[in-house]
């Protein structure tokens, strides 16, 4: 059935069991890249996703949370023409301007206490210097111990690994870190912080905390952080958040750990993904104690000063920054909140978690959430699959609030489709 709305065009079915394509390319890559719904994006332009078959789609995904500042940002493409221009799109890690802006840009737009921050491109590998920098604090403090949860997820790589999912995660490696401890997600809004769960306070050297858990849009309960947090500044321990998800104005405030509240002040934060809404760029914020505790410790790499990244990264922040966009942001935010919480009411959803311009419906099963997942893909919108009992919701921040309710309404219809048995 055609579809032709103010935001959604569907001319022909969406071929969402694969296509030619998406085969041809599945060929030539291992089976182990991950698995994504196989639908071919033509182009990307502000919160639309177009197909090959001229097709056209309210995006919930930023691609996978990266799009904050919405896809093809004028803004963005002009600062990248420019430095194209330029004649400069390598530089190792020599000085460029372009570096130099980002830096100050992001420092300016941070909380006062981070004074450094180092430049990369992924968020594995943001989280990777973050590891190294707990390990070398640890050392430096005669501590052990960094303390996790059981199903987050903080990138691709052995450091990322021992630190994410489970003391499982690990085990391709043949490695072990005796020291990361594994604490069960507090699910419940009721939980609370369990300190005798913990090693000695004066041994526990850092928290490695996701702002939320990814999968799920999953919140540390209220209380339950704050006494987190209480016990780390009495332990001495450092804090850590993992971003990659959530800052960047994703959930209102420009890092997402601030919506816990003004006494939340990690000591570390990985940022990456809606730092750039484009290029690979990622960092670490950070104290000057902290980031240069070994003058040795390779905090860089090939690419983590690329100016073309640097460039766009820096337009992005910019836009994202500006008060036009902050407010046209905030209110979109507001109807968004209530039009995903709306959905909690309908069958077959056990739980929403919304916050700011993130969401999450839990179902009873993975295979549920992915028939939903389908069946608005099928109507013209672009959810997040997760492949397990939760549908993501995480549109560009410069969606309007018309194409929200829009989208709204095709989810409801497809989890009453869904959900009625």
């Amino acid at each position: 059935m055609a579809i032709k709305t103010r935001y959604r065009t569907i001319v022909k079915s969406p071929n969402i069991s694969g296509s030619p394509l998406s085969r041809d390319i599945a060929s030539m890559e291992p089976s182990a890249v991950g698995p994504v719904v196989p639908l071919t994006w033509q182009k990307a332009v502000d919160f639309s996703v177009y197909d090959d078959i001229g097709n056209r789609y309210i995006d919930l995904t930023s691609g996978i949370f990266v799009a904050n500042a919405g896809h093809s940002n004028p803004h963005i493409k002009r600062a990248l023409k420019k430095q194209i221009d330029a004649d400069q799109m390598f530089t190792y890690n020599y000085p460029t301007r372009v570096k130099q802006q980002l830096l100050g840009k992001l420092l300016e737009i941070s909380p006062s206490y981070f004074n450094r921050a180092d430049l990369l491109m992924t968020g594995s590998e943001a989280v990777d210097a973050a590891y190294k920098l707990m390990k070398l604090w640890a050392a430096k403090n005669n501590r052990r111990y960094i303390v996790t949860f059981k199903g987050s997820y903080h990138g691709r790589g052995l450091s990322n690994d021992l630190i994410c999912g489970s003391p499982a995660k690990a085990a391709w490696s043949g490695v072990k870190d005796p020291d990361v401890v594994f604490l069960d997600f507090p699910y419940e809004l009721t939980a609370g912080f369990d300190p005798a769960l913990l090693p000695p306070p004066d041994q526990i050297a850092a928290f490695m905390l996701e702002t939320f858990q990814g999968w799920g849009a999953w919140f540390y309960p209220p209380a339950y952080i704050k006494q987190l947090y209480a016990y780390a500044r009495k332990a001495g321990a450092l804090v850590c958040f993992d971003e990659m998800q959530a800052g960047f104005y994703r959930l209102g405030q420009v890092y997402g750990y601030m919506t816990y509240g003004p006494g939340i002040r990690p000591d570390l934060i990985c940022v990456g993904k809606g730092i750039s809404s484009s290029l690979p760029v990622s960092a670490v914020l950070t104290r000057r104690e902290i980031a240069e505790l070994d003058p040795s410790a390779d905090l860089h790499g090939t690419h983590s000063g690329n100016p073309l990244c640097c460039a766009a990264a820096l337009a992005n922040i910019e836009f994202l920054s500006s008060p036009g966009q902050l407010a046209k942001m905030r209110s979109a935010s507001k109807v968004f909140e209530a039009e995903i919480a709306a959905l909690a009411a309908l069958p077959g959803v056990k739980r929403v978690n919304v916050r700011g311009m993130i969401a999450a419906l839990i179902f009873d099963s993975a295979e549920r959430a992915t028939d939903v997942v389908n069946e608005c893909i099928l109507n013209g919108v672009l959810p997040v699959c997760t492949r397990k009992n939760s549908v993501k919701l995480a549109p560009p921040l410069t969606i309007v609030p018309p194409a929200i309710r829009e989208a709204a309404a095709v989810i409801r219809a497809a989890v009453l489709k869904c959900c009625a048995a």
